[in-house]
């Protein structure tokens, strides 16, 4: 009797104090979670982990989604992490704000990305660092594409490295094979 009062009263903390932060989440769809949390240090999950806030190690099956991902993710299908700083590895990958290692088959990046970019088709807006693939392409690019074709819209200061490397606005040529860029 008294481990069964002990076991529902260890049961009922663990529901106080899930809803606001938890050192551990496991996940098997969305909010089908315990404990259900908006801030989680390890996620563990099956088909898909929503966690708002993870500052640690996010490992998922299917798809990871985090407003802020501070650590590594992982997720088989895909992730997507509006603010990362870290590690974020999926077949498919979209961040808006990153800093890091991010690789996959593809890689999409909405806002500013600054660290290795490492994936079959990478694609940026603001990219400062290395885009490493088959497909590389960014809207303004410090740093290097290294890939059969890179594209950017605007080199700050960069160096493509290609069989065929893309600068519309302001690179040596327009359209050069093996190298191009501006320094």
């Amino acid at each position: 009797m008294k481990k069964l009062l002990m076991l529902a009263v260890l049961v009922a903390t663990l529901g106080l104090t899930a809803a606001a932060e938890s050192p551990i989440k496991l996940s098997l769809y969305d909010n089908i979670a315990w404990p259900k949390t908006n801030h989680a240090n390890v996620v563990l999950g099956l088909v898909d982990a929503n966690t708002p806030t993870v500052h640690g190690i996010s490992w998922v099956i299917g798809s990871s989604r985090a407003d802020q991902m501070w650590g590594w993710s992982a997720a088989y299908g895909y992730a997507r992490s509006n603010e990362m700083r870290g590690i974020q590895g999926a077949i498919y990958n979209v961040t808006t704000d990153a800093v890091g290692l991010e690789g996959g088959l593809v890689d999409i990046n909405k806002g500013t990305f600054t660290g290795l970019k490492t994936g079959l088709v990478n694609l940026g807006q603001e990219m400062k660092g290395l885009q490493w693939g088959f497909y590389n392409q960014a809207e303004n690019l410090t740093g290097l594409q290294l890939g059969f074709v890179n594209n950017a819209r605007r080199v700050e200061c960069g160096l493509q490295i290609g069989l065929v490397n893309i600068i519309k606005e302001n690179g040596w040529l327009p359209v050069m094979v093996i190298v191009n860029g501006r320094f």
